[in-house]
């Protein structure tokens, strides 16, 4: 494995770079102004390193996103241990120092303060954003899930992420260890009958990082990063100067889009037209080559992105409805556990001829010709997170979506597959070769009809 501590990795917040080796940590022990009241002048002093305070290095990343600073750490005001020099910007506040110690693997995970306490609140020397469990331990691999309100991309993700030990087992891999991050997306994002569904994250508003560490059939363990990023960030430039990153930085993107988007293509009722050209999907794509693609070399990011229908079900009363993506993968055609190729060429076949010209609509084409100028590398997804209708509830002035039956996806592992598959996480699997029955009498029949006797 190598020395773990001198690999560099990039913080998941403000995407600079440091050793785990330099990793900062906070302090379990913290005290309050009172709790100095009743000691003598020379206990108290010693202690007054460990007041409870605003962090200004934490408070300056969190003013960037007005509304988005997590409020659930209870850590966020004790002291900062930290061995090494700070960096420039961060020499507005002492840190203390302690005593590190590493896990069984010699990465290092802990620190003793000089009270004796021992912490294990790793956080970004950078911007002092706490880390997630083992982050740096393990190749880092992050997935921005991309999307403009209503397009069904904090659904999906939600429903992904709430199975997504059995998604991955399909293609042999293994979470590993408890994700209270991903717990707590899933619990704040509930897709059941009868209850109200995610609206999804605010326009403005960062949504923490979703990290999970998983292991694949080489034994190789990853953490995978997901990031639920508004596409409405994305098309206002002093928007995308701050959640540009989350993607720039990203090693895939799964961007999703509402069918109804491209309302000229699928005639679908039910949604607004002033709402579907409020952000049309090509302009999202346009944002990023304004903010990162045009300087790639070539002119073209070498990112990863699989572009996905929604709501596929949807779909039904205006395609074939015996396309392949209307239905799940029989994964036991498949010998063994990977990216199932020909399933995928089938889709993103299919999925490409939807959006070909038709009825001298050029809603489709003008999208893939913005994502051909800036993607070399792309693929075409459909799914369904629900598969059910949802339905508009009014509640005075609250608006809000639910569903009446029970969902049940729909494809939803395929954009994530693909995205495994180009980072060389997962292998390519195909379906087993079966021979032909034999004919009766012991002969064997040619494609034509004759046989000769064996």
């Amino acid at each position: 494995m190598g020395n773990i501590n001198s690999t560099v990795c990039k913080c998941p917040y403000c995407f600079k770079k440091f050793v785990p080796a330099a990793v900062a940590f906070r302090t379990e022990t913290v005290y309050m102004e009172q709790d100095l009241e009743d000691m003598s002048a020379e206990e108290a002093e010693a202690k007054k390193a460990f007041l409870e305070a605003e962090d200004p290095v934490f408070e300056e990343f969190w003013k960037k996103y007005p509304g988005s600073r997590p409020d659930d750490d209870q850590y966020a005001k004790h002291p900062v241990i930290w061995n090494t020099e700070p960096p420039g910007q961060n020499a507005k506040m002492s840190y203390l120092k302690g005593t590190h110690s590493a896990d069984s693997d010699g990465f290092i995970n802990e620190v003793v303060d000089s009270e004796g306490a021992h912490s294990k609140i790793r956080i970004c020397p950078h911007c002092h954003n706490r880390l997630p469990f083992a982050f740096g331990k393990y190749p880092v691999k992050y997935i921005a899930v991309v999307g403009i309100t209503s397009s069904g991309k904090t659904v999906y993700l939600s429903q992904v992420l709430r199975q997504i030990k059995g998604i991955l087992a399909r293609a042999g891999m293994t979470v590993v260890g408890t994700h209270a991050e991903v717990d707590e997306f899933i619990e704040s994002h509930r897709v059941e009958k009868g209850q109200p569904l995610p609206t999804g994250n605010a326009t403005h508003i960062l949504t923490k990082p979703l990290p999970l560490n998983v292991r694949n059939s080489q034994n190789m363990t990853y953490t995978l990063v997901f990031y639920d990023i508004a596409g409405e960030n994305c098309v206002v430039p002093e928007q995308m100067e701050k959640y540009g990153p989350f993607i720039e930085n990203a090693d895939g993107i799964i961007m999703v889009v509402d069918p109804r988007q491209f309302h000229e293509v699928f005639h679908i009722g039910g949604y607004l037209r002033g709402e579907t050209e409020a952000v049309q999907p090509e302009k999202v794509i346009e944002a990023m080559y304004n903010t990162f693609v045009a300087e790639s070399a070539g002119g073209k990011s070498t990112i990863p992105i699989a572009v996905a229908l929604s709501k596929s079900d949807l779909l039904r009363g205006c395609v074939d409805p015996d396309k392949n993506f209307l239905r799940d993968i029989d994964y036991r055609e498949y010998n063994g556990y990977g990216f199932p190729a020909e399933d995928f060429n089938m889709m993103n076949r299919e999925v490409h001829e939807l959006l070909k010209p038709e009825n001298n609509s050029m809603q489709g084409k003008i999208f893939m010709d913005s994502l051909n100028e800036c993607f070399s590398t792309k693929a075409m997804f459909a799914f369904s997170a629900l598969n059910v209708a949802a339905v508009v509830k009014d509640e005075g002035d609250v608006s809000y979506s639910m569903i009446e039956e029970d969902p049940e996806t729909v494809r939803v592992e395929d954009p994530i597959f693909w995205i495994l598959y180009q980072l060389h996480i997962i292998p390519e699997i195909r379906k087993r070769v079966v021979a032909p029955p034999e004919p009766k009498g012991g002969k064997k029949v040619s494609i034509f009809g004759f046989g000769k006797k064996r």
